[in-house]
């Protein structure tokens, strides 16, 4: 290994003590390759193998807490005791190879998919059909969620969080981001309640706070300050009335006094400007790290694909950096710097790879169509 390299490869405590071999996270990333029911598949427990040995913490891809909370096809399930022999070879086999195992806990709300949330209305905080969704028919239009419906709701959180802690996940990520149900709560665009939940910026923080506080409830009961909680957030969305810079600058200033593990920010690129707010001059990692300013752990992500990138990130005072479609493209990322041999490491996607790479065959027929996933960076 070369010596300038050393930081990526040095151990890390979280926020709440546990700690991690390295500064290497695993990225969340959908598989669409469950079994037909929610239980994990042999296809997800391959690739999972495959890329858990080097890294520091793997996050899984998003698992559902509800059946309306589905939006993708063949989506892990965690609501169910049926899933926990799956979850549980799922956590097994991430663990065996030294990485720290986190499930992601994800309900899509008007982002879920119909056809796939168990025959019910699709939910949101006010009925406001997703921008994705936008062209789409009457069946994509979500409905209110009732006062009730929204503790229940809260309550699902905290039940996926004592499932994951009985399948011997090391913790959980709260999925906050990418326009789901969670951050259409913190939104002005898709949250136009006048109660407890809505009305005022300081309101819409309220469920994503009372969803961390029930995920910590069920961790001190059933498990110890050991649990890894994390939470991941967008900085900004792009409708008008949407969600802005300083709106995320103030929640992420509430979530860093929140005693969560770490904060993971979800943005394409790790150096990318803010397209709005008071600070323009630094780039959004740049501006969370400034603001959570080390009073929790901070992961920061976007287009890192060589050591060299991940150590500009380590060296500007981010702790923790994770890969997404690297790791696809390359899980012997790790091995490769620790052997001194990082000129071999893989950063253009070859077609005839899938096998070779243990890539689930729906999820590998998503990545070579799906923009934004091109064949090389």
């Amino acid at each position: 290994m070369k010596q300038k390299y050393n930081k990526i490869l040095s151990p890390y405590n979280l926020a709440n003590g546990t700690t991690l071999k390295n500064r290497v996270v695993v990225a969340p990333m959908t598989t669409y390759s469950g079994q037909e029911d929610g239980r994990v598949s042999d296809e997800e427990l391959a690739y999972y193998r495959r890329r858990a040995e080097g890294p520091g913490m793997f996050i899984t891809a998003a698992a559902t807490i509800s059946p309306v909370a589905t939006s993708f096809p063949r989506q892990m399930k965690v609501y169910e005791e049926k899933s926990i022999s799956g979850l549980t070879n799922l956590a097994t086999s991430i663990k065996e190879k030294g990485a720290r195992a986190i499930l992601q806990l994800h309900h899509g709300g008007s982002e879920s998919l119909p056809g796939y949330t168990g025959g019910e209305q699709m939910v949101s905080p006010s009925g406001i059909v997703a921008s994705i969704y936008k062209e789409a028919g009457e069946e994509y239009t979500p409905r209110e969620l009732s006062e009730d419906e929204i503790v229940s709701t809260i309550q699902d959180f905290g039940r996926a969080t004592y499932l994951a802690i009985k399948a011997g996940f090391d913790g959980v990520e709260i999925h906050g981001a990418n326009g789901y149900l969670i951050q259409q709560f913190f939104s002005a665009y898709s949250n136009h309640r006048s109660d407890h939940w809505g009305g005022s910026l300081e309101k819409r923080m309220n469920f994503p706070l009372a969803v961390i506080e029930e995920v910590k409830r069920v961790r001190d009961h059933y498990a110890s300050k050991q649990f890894i909680i994390g939470y991941r957030f967008l900085p900004e969305e792009q409708e008008e009335s949407g969600i802005k810079m300083d709106d995320t600058v103030a929640f992420v200033n509430r979530l860093a006094d929140q005693e969560l593990s770490y904060l993971h920010l979800s943005v394409k690129n790790v150096w990318s400007l803010p397209r709005s707010g008071s600070n323009r001059t630094l780039t959004r990692t740049e501006i969370f790290r400034d603001v959570i300013a080390g009073r929790t752990s901070f992961i920061s992500l976007g287009s890192i694909y060589t050591p060299d990138e991940a150590l500009d990130v380590l060296e500007k005072d981010v702790p923790l950096f994770a890969l997404g479609r690297e790791i696809l493209m390359e899980p012997d990322w790790v091995k490769k710097v620790e052997e001194g041999r990082e000129e071999n490491i893989v950063i253009i996607l070859p077609r005839d790879s899938r096998s070779k790479l243990e890539i689930p065959n729906q999820m590998w027929a998503n990545i070579i169509t799906r923009d934004g996933m091109p064949e090389k960076r």
